[in-house]
């Protein structure tokens, strides 16, 4: 049975010029309808409460509210929450059990993620290396990703930027975009704000947006025209940014790989400040 985001998209080219602008807003903005009366969501999405119900019903369901109903159990806010999943991993028999069942979901996220991003992942390659800017953003548990993209990134490559959100900073960033940059975004469901403010901002600006997102029919995978997937499944009670870190490792390597003796001789120099600054400790050396 499909989730209420791949209802939309299957049955996208069949709707109304109205209730697909309607149904792309639905897409783009999941964490709002989630939370938001119809009323409120028409508002926001520029369309009449009426086309919402007109929407619903086009795609199988009652009304509105059971629409609703459908996103967001597609995004566990109901019975599964971070809390449902805390109460059922302290209820488990055996610790030793729960080791094992972790670090075997890790291995089977990086072995669908890898199987899933080998065609797209030569095309993030190209789109990053032809920007005249990158700017890397992931927020809330997407900013491990995000970090350690830009931090290794920056090794060799001076034209990248992290929005890190600091100070309520992003605008800073964003009135920048130009259509010859390009924005990678990572974010998961449920979707943080601001990387859709971020998203939204870049669609505006026409740079060409990555992804690193969770689902073909996420919010920046419907913007994006590069999508890596990542599996984010864990047996914890949060889900896994293991194999969304693999991306941003390969990713790198793929960078420095296609840059050759430009790229070495750019970390050599880096690598050499950060030892002679003293801010890596070299074994053997005394002060």
């Amino acid at each position: 049975m499909m989730n209420p985001q791949e209802n939309i998209v299957s049955q996208f080219s069949t709707l109304s010029p109205e209730l697909q602008r309607a149904a792309e807003f639905c897409l783009q903005n999941v964490n709002i309808l989630v939370v938001q009366s119809m009323r409120a969501f028409a508002a926001q999405a520029g369309v009449k409460p009426a086309t919402l119900l007109r929407l619903a019903q086009r795609l199988g369901f009652s009304g509105w509210g059971e629409l609703k109903d459908a996103f967001i159990d597609d995004l566990g806010l109901r019975n599964d929450t971070y809390v449902s999943k805390a109460k059922k991993l302290v209820a488990k028999d055996t610790q030793s059990n729960l080791y094992e069942e972790v670090f075997q979901a890790h291995q089977a996220n990086l072995v669908f993620t890898g199987s899933e991003n080998q065609q797209a992942m030569p095309r993030a390659v190209t789109l990053l290396d032809e920007a005249d800017n990158v700017y890397i953003c992931g927020f809330r548990a997407s900013f491990p990703i995000a970090w350690s993209l830009y931090y290794v990134y920056r090794l060799f490559n001076r034209r990248v930027s992290l929005i890190d959100g600091l100070a309520s900073n992003i605008e800073v960033f964003t009135r920048e975009l130009t259509a010859r940059d390009c924005v990678l975004l990572t974010s998961f469901a449920p979707y943080s704000r601001e990387s859709l403010d971020v998203l939204h901002a870049a669609q505006r600006a026409g740079a060409r947006i990555i992804a690193i997102t969770d689902s073909p029919v996420s919010p920046l995978a419907q913007a994006a025209e590069c999508t890596l997937l990542f599996s984010i499944d864990s047996p914890s009670f949060f889900p896994s940014v293991v194999s969304g870190m693999g991306l941003a490792e390969c990713l790198l390597a793929m960078l420095v790989a296609r840059h050759g003796n430009e790229a070495v001789s750019k970390i050599e120099s880096a690598e050499r400040y950060l030892i002679d600054s003293g801010a890596y400790v070299v074994p053997g050396k005394s002060g």
